[in-house]
């Protein structure tokens, strides 16, 4: 195990402040590993940091393959393939302080109508937003390009809370545009995306 990490202990039991914690220590890593490729935590956790009303008691990032594989052997583990219903990744997987910690290698998100790659798309990393954790920043992708990827995986739940976060904090539209016009999604997500980022009620 990394020394700036430690030994793991398996619980899945998980608070806010645990999972700050857990931050700090392992973004030093994931940068260590990194090197210049780009990386961001994602989803539930991301969102939070971001005031979104959103958690997860995963901490969950996506990189390059290379950096996955710097990583795995830093944290002496093992990558893994798999493909499920919604996400295809190389990734690993450890406990640190009883949080889940997964990170990606070049996913792919897989809905219905569309696939999303998101190392193919340049305005998403971009549009990553720094977030003061402890002593470390915390590169998070955006909730526009979260709200698209629950339109995109058809997460109804999801969807609902962040077209309310968005209409309520503003939402950047031309970033909407390019995600939309980079990701190559179907004339049916893209209508979907605006529809319900434009709904009043």
């Amino acid at each position: 195990m990394h020394p700036r990490l430690g030994a793991c202990l398996v619980s899945f039991d998980c608070d806010v402040e645990g999972q700050n914690e857990v931050l700090g220590p392992l973004v030093r890593v994931i940068e260590e590993a990194a090197d210049d490729a780009p990386w961001a935590l994602i989803g539930g956790s991301a969102l939070r940091l971001q005031q979104a009303p959103i958690e997860s008691p995963n901490l969950e990032f996506m990189t390059s393959a290379n950096t996955v594989e710097a990583l795995a052997g830093m944290l002496q583990l093992q990558t893994r393939w798999d493909r499920g219903d919604r996400l295809a990744a190389t990734r690993i997987h450890f406990l640190r302080h009883g949080v889940p910690v997964f990170v990606f290698s070049d996913p792919v998100f897989h809905g219905r109508y569309d696939s999303l790659k998101p190392m193919e798309i340049p305005s998403l990393w971009d549009a990553r937003v720094p977030v003061a954790c402890g002593s470390v920043q915390v590169l998070c992708t955006p909730p526009e390009w979260e709200f698209l990827l629950a339109v995109v995986l058809g997460v109804g739940e999801r969807v609902e809370q962040l077209r309310q976060h968005l209409r309520a904090r503003g939402f950047d539209s031309r970033l909407v545009v390019r995600l939309l016009r980079e990701g190559r999604v179907d004339r049916e997500t893209e209508e979907s995306v605006w529809s319900v980022l434009e709904r009043d009620d």
